[in-house]
């Protein structure tokens, strides 16, 4: 089946539901995706994809998969679907340790916080080779799909994935150069400006802060930050996805302790924190 056959079937099927860059979007999955398959399997599996698509069921889920950089990751419904603003933190800090100097074989030790599908370490693994990172969630079915990633972009040997609560740590792992969380932050008054698609079928576990307690992982990071201190002979870089509209008091929590800066991505909103806790030693 032509490609403009297979185009005009997709448009028929969504134009009621989705306006024509939309479409226009999905078309760069489907269409690829039919090259798979016979001209017979072609409409029903059309049939199927498009009425997962009315139902708002994000096309990353529908092929589980996620673009993120130059990574092509795994992802499901125990996972959110990484977001631009993720990948530019992610090229923030390596454009840090490029400013620095930092030599390429060099071992920076990162520890990600509420890791998902992998995304943050993933990138920074695969463009650092020396590189290493431990990488913590709650969630098992979330760490499966990490461990797939890892295995797929060929990093599991420099990554370790771990099952904690990180709300009931009473400390962070020693020696760590590196600390990295996107933790939920969404206040449950901000569910109604949230896309449908995202509302009923991104986990609400790794969106939602834990009784409406947006800087309840924020308040623990920096407690756990300011006492990793007293006993650390170099920084402690921290670097933070943050909620837009928390920016100050999010950094007011790591001021006392360290320099902490608000970094806006490239749409202008207060989207990020670094901060560098120096030895207090």
């Amino acid at each position: 089946m032509q490609k403009s056959m297979i185009q005009s079937l997709i448009t028929q099927k969504l134009s009621a539901h989705f306006s024509a860059d939309e479409i226009s979007a999905f078309g760069f999955w489907l269409l690829p995706h039919c090259e798979t398959l016979s001209e017979e399997q072609i409409p029903a599996e059309l049939d199927i994809v498009c009425a997962e698509l009315i139902k708002k069921t994000p096309i990353q889920y529908i092929f589980e998969t996620a673009f993120f950089g130059p990574l092509t990751l795994k992802v499901s419904p125990a996972t959110l679907i990484p977001r631009p603003e993720t990948e530019e933190l992610c090229h923030l800090i390596l454009q840090d340790y490029k400013k620095q100097q930092t030599p390429n074989d060099v071992s920076i030790r990162g520890l990600d916080i509420g890791t998902g599908s992998g995304c943050i370490p993933m990138y920074l693994l695969h463009h650092q080779p020396s590189w290493t990172f431990t990488a913590v969630d709650v969630s098992e079915d979330a760490l499966d799909i990490a461990a797939e990633n890892a295995f797929h972009i060929g990093v599991q040997e420099r990554i370790e994935l771990r099952h904690s609560d990180f709300l009931q740590w009473e400390s962070i792992p020693e020696h760590i150069d590196l600390l990295i969380s996107n933790p939920p932050y969404v206040r449950l008054e901000e569910a109604e400006q949230m896309d449908e698609n995202v509302l009923n079928h991104e986990p609400h576990l790794a969106l939602f802060t834990p009784e409406n307690n947006p800087l309840i992982f924020y308040r623990k990071l920096a407690t756990l930050a300011e006492k990793d201190c007293h006993s650390r002979s170099t920084p402690l870089h921290i670097w933070l996805e943050i909620n837009q509209y928390l920016s100050e008091e999010t950094r007011a929590l790591f001021c006392h302790f360290a320099e902490a800066e608000v970094i806006r991505d490239l749409s202008n909103n207060p989207r990020f924190i670094h901060a560098v806790a120096r030895p207090l030693q």
